[in-house]
């Protein structure tokens, strides 16, 4: 499964056409994804995780969870999408997920030494400047898998981060 997580405001409203893109193998990988993104919420069990964040979204105590941790997910994502903060997206089809050009780009900018290949919002400046369109648009939503890619040179697997063909469904509607 494929999601988009949109940055907000400091009031908390979604900013459209912002955000990142989170893949997993089913529900409950994507908020342990979202959970380990701070150190101020890995430490924390889903649940109480999931509890809080929708007690901050929808002020105060909230209708409770489903028991089952899946379920509990599922339900979660669910409610985050109804106030816009997340949208389901389509799962990649393709069988390599990074742009043709990909490899040659990170290349052309670690070889001209203008930036640290860590600074992902440097490097996707960069490849756009240095005419690889098509790879900076893909890193502007694929940050998680250019780290991996950049700190342990793992390539992105197939259709969903998790390398699983047939994900669990999970949708708002």
């Amino acid at each position: 499964m494929k999601i988009l997580i949109r940055s907000t405001r400091l009031s908390g409203e979604p900013i459209p056409g912002s955000g990142e893109t989170l893949q997993a193998a089913d529900c409950l990988e994507v908020v342990e994804l979202m959970r380990g993104q701070t150190p101020f919420t890995a430490s924390r069990a889903p649940r109480d995780y999931m509890t809080e964040v929708l007690s901050g979204i929808e002020g105060g105590p909230t209708q409770p969870l489903p028991e089952d941790a899946a379920a509990a997910a599922a339900e979660f994502l669910t409610r985050l999408a109804r106030h816009g903060l997340i949208e389901f997206l389509p799962d990649d089809k393709a069988s390599d997920p990074w742009p043709e050009r990909f490899l040659e780009a990170l290349e052309t900018v670690r070889l001209s030494g203008r930036t640290n290949m860590l600074d992902h919002l440097e490097v996707t400046r960069l490849t756009a400047e240095m005419g690889y369109p098509e790879v900076a648009e893909w890193l502007t939503g694929h940050r998680r898998e250019y780290a991996a890619f950049v700190l342990d040179g793992t390539r992105p697997l197939g259709k969903n981060f998790g390398g699983k063909e047939d994900p669990a469904p999970c949708a708002d509607k």
